[in-house]
């Protein structure tokens, strides 16, 4: 550093020395040209290096030579940035533009438009460069102060950086992209909503790989419910032929069948609640079958639509909240018992239902069976119709004059 140091003051005195010349003889047009080349003729030593260079290591907060036992690597810190980075510039800058605006206030005194320009644009350029050098200085003394929070993680939330730093998410994603772009972290990367950062090539392929299930998942979520929405259509569709009380028990059918298949995959097909569940299952949909093929039974499934369903759904409810507990009292194992035991009169009550609903085709086929056996007996054409007329015929011989 001393050396440097050196060589920045040499530098200051000889641009130093160019300025007053120009200002002297009033000749601005060598003055750029000299200024470039003493800044380029001074040599800064690099000190931006990697970490397995140290020269010794910090183990639980103790410096160790190196040969000792080394510290845990640290992913955040693998590159080694000199912590005086931005200092150079923050010299030339504040140095020269203090010489420089010295000289633009000499131009203003002596008049001269065109050294006043020049002085002004050039303590601009310097001014640039100081804040630029303050923004490095500062970018670097973050990188090891987030670097030492981070320990050995390889990838890390940007709002549980910030949260830790008293920091704004906003204002540590920016340092981060910061550090990015400088070079800083050289294999991280940022998520694709920028909330988590994947420091090493292996954090990134696990995030990868989770990016792309999640990726398959959405596509297969997007086809099965692309898939329910053209059968709810074409149920739609099927349904557009009955009038809307139909239509709304049809609706609200479906919706319980489901409900109940749904419980069912809930429950080991080792239970015997689970048998019972694909019959009620059967019985609902042939129930609602029925009332497609007769709508006029829509009116006979009131009280199965406003009470008896509903409280099967409470019931079921209640079954899958319980067989989710361990069974460490009496009252849950006995509640469930007696759901159990209630699905055999639910299902005995609705196959009673499904059967009235035939009841009135029953009566409509006794009917017919009883005047078509009247009607074939009249003709002879049956047993009982056979003995009737055999019966007439003889009784008719019998008066007829001899």
């Amino acid at each position: 550093m001393a050396n440097d140091r050196d060589e920045f003051i040499k530098a200051g005195k000889e641009i130093l020395d160019s300025v007053t010349i120009a200002i002297d003889k009033n000749d601005y047009s060598h003055l750029g040209a000299d200024i470039s080349k003493v800044i380029k003729s001074v040599s800064v030593a690099p000190r931006t290096t990697y970490s397995s260079a140290r020269q010794a290591q910090t183990i639980n907060g103790t410096a160790r030579p190196v040969g000792r036992p080394k510290a845990a690597f640290i992913p955040f810190l693998q590159k080694k940035v000199s912590r005086y980075l931005g200092v150079p510039e923050m010299f030339f800058g504040g140095a020269l533009g203090a010489i420089f605006i010295m000289a633009l206030l000499g131009a203003l005194v002596s008049g001269s438009v065109a050294g006043s320009i020049a002085m002004g644009v050039i303590s601009a350029l310097c001014a640039a460069a100081f804040f630029n050098g303050l923004r490095k200085y500062k970018l670097a003394n973050k990188y090891y102060q987030y670097g030492n929070i981070l320990k050995e993680a390889q990838y890390f939330s940007i709002s549980d950086l910030a949260k830790v730093l008293l920091k704004s998410d906003k204002e540590v994603l920016k340092d981060i992209k910061d550090m990015i772009s400088r070079g800083f972290l050289p294999r991280a990367r940022l998520d694709r909503t920028e909330t988590t950062c994947m420091i090493t090539d292996e954090a990134y392929r696990m995030y990868e790989g989770a990016e792309n299930d999640r990726i398959a998942r959405e596509a297969r979520e997007k086809e099965a419910a692309q898939t329910i929405r053209q059968a709810d259509k074409a149920k739609q569709a099927a349904y557009a032929q009955y009038p809307q009380k139909v239509r709304d028990i049809l609706v609200e059918g479906d919706e319980y069948v489901t409900y109940v298949r749904q419980v069912n995959d809930m429950i080991p097909d080792t239970e015997d609640m689970s048998n019972k569940l694909y019959r009620l299952e059967e019985i609902m949909n042939r129930i609602f079958m029925q009332v497609k093929k007769d709508p006029s039974s829509a009116d006979d499934l009131h009280k199965l639509m406003t009470y008896y369903l509903p409280t099967t759904k409470k019931l079921l409810g209640a079954y899958v909240e319980l067989d989710k507990q361990p069974e460490v009292g009496d009252n849950i194992t006995k509640t469930k018992e007696q759901i159990d035991a209630a699905m055999d009169t639910i299902n005995g009550a609705f196959e009673n239902l499904l059967d009235s609903l035939f009841q009135d085709m029953a009566w409509d086929i006794s009917s017919d069976i009883s005047v078509m056996k009247t009607m074939m007996a009249q003709d002879g054409l049956t047993e009982e119709g056979q003995g009737f007329a055999s019966a007439a015929a003889a009784a008719a011989t019998q008066t007829q004059p001899k």
